[in-house]
C-alpha cells in the first residue's frame, strides 16, 4: 500500500505522540501548531525576571510517568532528568499542622495516623491491596478503550473488593474520604487532589480523580523535568524530527478540508491549502467543530461539539521569590507540591463561589516548588513559585485583584511569603484562551470532568475510540477519553486507528 500523508492539527503532547508513533511507523506526518512554537501546554518561559523558569501550563506529571502511551515513546531515550520529591504534596492547615502524600506509603500512613488514630492504617491497607494490580488499574483508566483486558484482569484478582472500588471512585471525593478514612481533617487531605480539576468535593467521581492522583504518588511520585516543563515538549519534538516527521509553527488551521465524503486536508488561516490521506485533530470539542462544514458530521454529534460544556477558568500565577516559601508546616517546605485548600469548609466555600459565578474570597491554590527540587529553576539563593486557581469564565475578572487574593492565601499558611515576592506574572482565564484556544474559557481540562462528560459521553460514543463518522478524520486531545493530564493516551489511541486503517484486513475502513 502506498504511504499515506497524515496532518496532526497541534503541537501538543498529545499530537505530538500521534505523530511519533505514525512517523517510527513509517507514515509521512506533518503537524501543524498555532503559537509559535511546539509543546501545546507543556511551555516554560523567564517571564517574570531573567534566570527564573516558570512552568506556563503543566506543572508536574504522575500521568506521564505512569502512562502505556509514554512507554511506548519511550521516556526513557528521551533526554530528560526528572526531579521527583520524596513528598509528593503536603496539605497544610491553618493552625499549623499538616499531612503528607509521601511516595512511601509508611511515611504516608504515619502522616495520617498523627493526624487521626486509625486513617493510617485504614490508607495503607486499602492501597496496600491495591498496589500489586497497579498495571492493570493504570490500564484500564490510561490504556486503550474499552479496557477488557485490564478489566478482567482486575475483577479476577480484586473479585468482591472490586465492586468496592468501583462504588467508591464514582462518589465524591468528600464521601470517599469520610468513609476511609474516617476524619474531616483527613478527607479534606484526600479531596484536596480533586481540585485539579474543575470538580467540588461534592462531585460525583471525585473520589476517581482524588485517589487517582493519591495512588499514583505512590506507583510514580509526582515528577517533573529538570530545567522546566518545556524541555518534555523539546525532547518529543526531537524525537519527531529525528524520525522524519515534520512541525510547522505559526501554522493556525482554519478549516479541515472535505471531499467526496472524507477529510481530504487542510486550510491554513493564509490560505494556503494542504492534501492528506488522514487528518488528526488534537484541539478541544468547540474549536473542532469550527474548523469543520456544518455538515461534515451527523447533525447531533455537530451539536454535541458546539455545546460542549467547558470547566471553570483557571488563574494563574508565576512568581519569583527572595528565598523559600516559610510554611508553618514542616512538610510543606520540602514538598514538591502544596494544596492550599484547609479544612472540607474551605474547600466547598471557594468551589460554590466560583461555580456561582463569584471570585473566591479564600481561594484554593495549587501551589508548585520545582525549584526547591531543581535548583536550575532559579538563581542561586532564589525560588520559583508556580500557583493557580479556579475561577469563573468572566472576561472582567481584575487579574491584580485575583493575584493579591491568591498571595493572601498563601500568606495565611506562611507569615511572611508576601516579603518574599520580587516580581509576579499573571494569567486570566482569557489569557490563557489567547495563548492556547483549546483552553475555551482557560479551562485546563478541555471540559468539565463532571460524570456527564466522562468515558463514552467525553464527548460522544461516536468519538471515544478516536475514529469519527467522517472518514479520514481521527480525534485526539483533552476533550476526548480519558481527558485532560500529559499521558498521550489520546494521541496514542488516534495513531493505533490510523495504522490499523491502514491495514488490508479492513478494506472497509482503508486509507
Amino acid at each position: 500500500m502506498s504511504t499515506p500523508r497524515v496532518i496532526v492539527i497541534g503541537a501538543g503532547h498529545n499530537g505530538l505522540v500521534a505523530a511519533i508513533r505514525l512517523a517510527r511507523a513509517g507514515v509521512e506526518v506533518t503537524v501543524l501548531e498555532w503559537a509559535a512554537a511546539p509543546g501545546g501546554h507543556l511551555r516554560s518561559s523567564h517571564d517574570t525576571l531573567p534566570g527564573f523558569v516558570h512552568d506556563l501550563g503543566a506543572g508536574f506529571f504522575p500521568l506521564t510517568l505512569a502512562s502505556p502511551a509514554f512507554r511506548e515513546v519511550p521516556l526513557d531515550s528521551l533526554d530528560l532528568k526528572w526531579a521527583n520529591p520524596a513528598i509528593a504534596m503536603a496539605h497544610p492547615f491553618l493552625d499549623g499542622g499538616a499531612i503528607a502524600l509521601h511516595r512511601d506509603l509508611d511515611a504516608t500512613a504515619d502522616s495520617l495516623e498523627r493526624c487521626s488514630p486509625g486513617a493510617g492504617e485504614a490508607w495503607r491497607g486499602f492501597v496496600a491491596r491495591l498496589l500489586p494490580h497497579r498495571e492493570a488499574l493504570v490500564s484500564a483508566v490510561l490504556g486503550r478503550f474499552p479496557p477488557i483486558g485490564a478489566g478482567l484482569r482486575l475483577l479476577g484478582a480484586l473479585r468482591s473488593d472490586a465492586v468496592d472500588l468501583a462504588r467508591g471512585m464514582v462518589g465524591s471525593a468528600a464521601g470517599f474520604g469520610l468513609d476511609l478514612l474516617g476524619n474531616r481533617r483527613a478527607a479534606a487531605w484526600l479531596s484536596a487532589s480533586a481540585l485539579h480539576s474543575d470538580l467540588t468535593p461534592g462531585s460525583a467521581v471525585g473520589a476517581g480523580f482524588a485517589f487517582g492522583l493519591a495512588f499514583l504518588g505512590h506507583v510514580v511520585g509526582w515528577p517533573f523535568p529538570r530545567g522546566g516543563a518545556g524541555r518534555l515538549g523539546d525532547a518529543l519534538t526531537t524525537r519527531l524530527t529525528d524520525l522524519g516527521g515534520r512541525v510547522r509553527c505559526d501554522a493556525p488551521v482554519a478549516r479541515i478540508l472535505v471531499r467526496r465524503g472524507r477529510a481530504a486536508g487542510v486550510a491554513l488561516a493564509s490560505g494556503e491549502e494542504m492534501a492528506a490521506d488522514a487528518v488528526v485533530a488534537t484541539v478541544t470539542a468547540r474549536p473542532l467543530a469550527a474548523m469543520l462544514p456544518g455538515d461534515a458530521l451527523p447533525g447531533r454529534l455537530m451539536r454535541r461539539l458546539r455545546r460542549w460544556r467547558y470547566g471553570l477558568g483557571t488563574f494563574k500565577l508565576d512568581l519569583a521569590l527572595s528565598g523559600p516559601v516559610p510554611w508553618r508546616s514542616h512538610e510543606a517546605r520540602s514538598a514538591g507540591v502544596v494544596h492550599v485548600a484547609d479544612d472540607l469548609d474551605a474547600q466547598f466555600r471557594a468551589s460554590y463561589e466560583a461555580g456561582l459565578g463569584r471570585l473566591p474570597r479564600e481561594p484554593t491554590v495549587v501551589v508548585g516548588q520545582q525549584s526547591l527540587h531543581d535548583p536550575t529553576r532559579a538563581p542561586a539563593g532564589a525560588h520559583t513559585l508556580y500557583a493557580y486557581t479556579r475561577v469563573p469564565q468572566r472576561p472582567d475578572l481584575d487579574a491584580d485583584a485575583m493575584a493579591e487574593a491568591v498571595e493572601a492565601r498563601i500568606e495565611a499558611f506562611a507569615p511572611g511569603f508576601r516579603e518574599l515576592v520580587i516580581a509576579r506574572a499573571a494569567r486570566s482565564p482569557q489569557r490563557l484562551e489567547r495563548e492556547n484556544p483549546s483552553l475555551v474559557g482557560g479551562d485546563l481540562g478541555g471540559g468539565s470532568c463532571e460524570i456527564d462528560q466522562q468515558v463514552i459521553f467525553r464527548p460522544s460514543p461516536a468519538l471515544v475510540r478516536y475514529r469519527t463518522p467522517l472518514r479520514g478524520l481521527y480525534v485526539a486531545g483533552a476533550s476526548i477519553h480519558p481527558g485532560g493530564g500529559v499521558h498521550g493516551t489520546s494521541g496514542a489511541g488516534a495513531a493505533r486507528a490510523i495504522l490499523e486503517d491502514r491495514s488490508r484486513l479492513r478494506p472497509h475502513r482503508r486509507l
